[in-house]
């Protein structure tokens, strides 16, 4: 956990408007390889899980790796991140 604390201090928190530009998936995408190389994750692996199913899926998987780096919201009525 350590190591993980030191990280976070290192990556500046993300604002992801998935309703913008930003919500695009192949901008999701790059985030995700920018952050899991930073991290030390298989990137390509992450982004493999993300293109296994539906958009939400990709969201849901995005979030589960970086949840505590990027802060994401909706700004309409969506179930997106539910």
């Amino acid at each position: 956990m350590a190591i993980k604390a030191k990280l976070q201090q290192k990556i500046p928190k993300v604002t992801l408007d998935l309703s913008g530009p930003d919500g695009n998936i192949f901008v999701v995408m790059n985030l995700a390889n920018q952050l899991g190389h930073q991290l030390g994750y298989d990137s390509e692996k992450i982004i493999n899980q993300m293109k296994q199913g539906n958009y939400k899926h990709a969201i849901n998987v995005f979030e589960s790796y970086f949840g505590d780096y990027v802060d994401m919201f909706v700004n309409s009525d969506s179930d997106l991140l539910n």
